[in-house]
């Protein structure tokens, strides 16, 4: 990762230096070399910190809290990794958002920040009652909350199926089980060279087995403050809440980040209620945001016009439990993404969400839901809140993919795994889903198409 590429670039560059030191004692004795290489690095990249190595992975399983009594030292950890896929995603079309510099694409071929090719993948996994989100740029990794206790196993299984072997950076956004669990689940089984997590403490189990976790395991810890900034590669995020951590309400103590790619952002800030968001939009903090994942799983406590307005978002992410008993997402906050002509993607109804960018234009591996029914009416079953959109088959909509004629697998054009298809088993299709699996083919895993 970052820390072994600094590594290696150390090494090279003595290498050289060795290389000019033998050149100049080879020529001229009575000539002296006036100047040489350095073997000095570049220096520490804003943002990370560089503790020591997170430790192998672990067949520690990960995720449940211990059965002892609150407050005292566990060492148990339940939910197995498992290898789980990632939750359905529903079948209507794939959805475009561009940044501020517009445009729309359907090129596989992206373009980073600084002209190399390169991208940025955001996913909401769906994990319930509950947030997780997954964040790779440049290879590096980002996973900010966990889910649930019953997820936990979901999640791990869902990292290794990603190929992720080591964690750049995991954010607890605050200590509710609903956020925190699959975190406990995930520091046993991955290395990770840093946690953010908020300051204060609490007495539940699950606090206590990811204080364990972290000391046994030996991460380096950060309680960091509004305003601190974070490499991720070429993107970066910047904390913009809270601005103390003395909120009497622990929700209102959660950590908020603006991740940013180019010209596309994303605004994650947990359980973030409406004091909190009086004080981001007072802070003079950039929280205008193409993505914006409601706060507190679209709870009436969060997304209040005013803050609403200030984020003025594209997309609209709503992460929450189908069936749930809390009534989330909120009629009012439904309400308020419909007015404000947001396009709107539920975890609860399509599974699990990925947002890909190439720094201008943002993608997704399936379209907005239409779908504006609040979390009660989700649970009695009615349908009274659907549109005739919602309400076609989405499996027979027409739509391209691309298809590995090899191993029988078709994708969306945006998929990353599209790319690496061999030019004598690649064809495109215009059709329906329906048709494709009629035909003996499987959805990605990874694009959900």
């Amino acid at each position: 990762m970052e820390r072994k590429r600094r590594k290696a670039a150390g090494i090279i560059c003595s290498l050289f230096c060795v290389l000019a030191i033998s050149i100049c004692a080879c020529g001229n004795a009575g000539e002296r070399a006036s100047s040489g290489m350095t073997g000095a690095g570049p220096g520490e990249e804003g943002g990370t910190v560089s503790g020591e190595e997170g430790g192998s992975a672990s067949g520690e399983e990960g995720g449940s809290a211990s059965g002892e009594e609150s407050g005292s030292a566990s060492r148990e950890e339940g939910g197995t990794a498992s290898g789980e896929e990632s939750g359905s995603a529903s079948g209507e079309e794939g959805g475009t958002v561009s940044g501020e510099a517009g445009g729309m694409t359907g090129e596989d071929e992206t373009a980073s920040p600084d002209g190399a090719a390169g991208h940025m993948e955001v996913t909401f996994l769906d994990v319930g009652q509950g947030n997780a989100v997954l964040v790779e740029c440049d290879g590096l990794y980002l996973l900010v909350d966990g889910g649930d206790r019953e997820y936990s196993s979901f999640v791990v299984g869902y990292l290794k199926n990603e190929g992720v072997t080591e964690l750049d950076y995991v954010i607890a956004s605050h200590y509710d089980a609903d956020h925190l669990n699959g975190i406990v689940g995930v520091l046993n089984a991955f290395p990770c060279d840093q946690v953010l997590a908020p300051e204060y403490v609490t007495d539940t189990k699950v606090y206590q087995s990811f204080c364990d976790v972290i000391t046994k395991r030996e991460i380096p810890l950060a309680y960091p403050a509004m305003g601190e900034e974070y490499q991720l590669g070429d993107a970066e995020f910047t904390i913009v809440c809270p601005d103390a951590y003395d909120y009497s309400q622990d929700n209102d103590n959660s950590i908020g980040i603006r991740l940013v790619y180019g010209e596309n952002s994303f605004l994650i800030c947990g359980d973030a209620g409406e004091e909190v968001e009086e004080v981001m939009a007072g802070s003079g903090l950039v929280i205008k945001s193409d993505v914006y994942l409601a706060s507190h799983h679209g709870s009436s406590a969060s997304s209040t016009p005013e803050f609403m307005q200030a984020v003025d978002p594209d997309v609209v992410v709503i992460s929450a439990g189908a069936m749930n008993s809390y009534g989330h997402p909120a009629r009012r906050v439904l309400d308020e993404i419909m007015a404000s002509g947001a396009a709107l993607y539920r975890t609860d109804l399509q599974g699990t969400l990925t947002a890909y960018s190439d720094g201008k234009t943002i993608t997704w591996n399936t379209g907005p839901t239409q779908d504006y029914r609040d979390g009660d009416a989700v649970a009695a079953g009615d349908v009274s809140g659907k549109s005739e959109d919602v309400e076609q088959n989405a499996e027979n909509q027409e739509e391209m993919y691309i298809l590995n004629q090899n191993s029988k697998k078709f994708h969306l054009p945006s998929c990353k795994s599209a790319e690496d298809i061999h030019a004598e088993n690649r064809a495109e299709f215009a059709g329906s889903r329906q048709e494709l699996i009629d035909a003996g083919y499987e959805p990605c895993r990874r694009c959900s198409p």
